[in-house]
């Protein structure tokens, strides 16, 4: 178990996405957004988690009409994708209170995107976070810590796995901004509540990007410091956060 001392040393984020990186069907996938989360105190948030998905359990059922939240009647883990706007809007007011969160975004306008970068989509994504992290370190708002990521295994190929952390250490190291390590562990998503918590919040933004529905509750997490910033890639979709 890590000490204090230790975890003071520590950046700990949790990455997950909603949409798809895609230039053949932009038309029913105009982003892909990357939603990564940085919990202020990690134990306070998961058991905060636990809570608001056994209070929200008959209404989360009722909405996994695709069968991806439960399996044979027993819950496994929660997803963005099948929340109701009901069930969105309690989600963020029920986390978005007592400073417990930093949400940093990452939007891809697919509309922009050669279709050269999709070529090797594991890629894409490894160059986007790249271009995130650089630039929230230059501007102060990671400090020059030791990082560890933690995201889905089934975001990525297999092979693609041992790519990210060299990958990333090497070109943020060469950059000069950076001086530490980063950590990149894989997880089953339903074995990882702070990713499924990601996942949440990146379909918020996804689904608000496409239905401007939760323009007050995005405005208002910006407001209030939740949302610390929108990384958009490759040209400007929304305002400076």
């Amino acid at each position: 178990m890590q000490s204090i001392y230790e975890m003071a040393q520590m950046i700990n984020l949790y990455i997950d996405e909603s949409g798809s990186m895609t230039d053949m069907d932009v038309k029913n996938n105009p982003y892909f957004v990357i939603a990564i989360l940085r919990p202020k105190d990690m134990r306070r948030l998961r058991t905060s988690f636990k809570r608001f998905a056994s209070q929200n359990m008959e209404s989360l059922m009722a909405a996994d009409a695709r069968c991806k939240m439960f399996k044979d009647g027993q819950f496994q883990e929660l997803k963005g994708s099948e929340f109701t706007p009901e069930l969105k809007r309690k989600f963020i007011n029920y986390f978005c209170r007592n400073n417990q969160i930093e949400i940093y975004y990452i939007v891809i306008d697919n509309k922009s995107i050669d279709s050269y970068m999709y070529k090797n989509k594991e890629r894409a994504f490894n160059y986007c976070l790249k271009l995130a992290i650089m630039h929230f370190l230059k501007k102060g708002m990671i400090q020059d810590k030791h990082i560890t990521i933690q995201i889905d295994e089934r975001n990525q190929k297999t092979r693609a796995k041992y790519v990210l952390e060299e990958y990333l250490n090497t070109e943020l190291c060469l950059s000069g901004i950076y001086s530490k390590n980063i950590a990149v562990k894989y997880f089953d998503s339903c074995n990882n509540s702070l990713i499924q918590f990601a996942d949440v919040m990146a379909n918020i933004l996804y689904s608000n990007l496409r239905t401007r529905n939760y323009d007050k509750e995005i405005n208002a997490m910006k407001k209030k410091g939740y949302i610390k910033k929108i990384f958009d890639f490759p040209k400007k979709l929304l305002p400076e956060s």
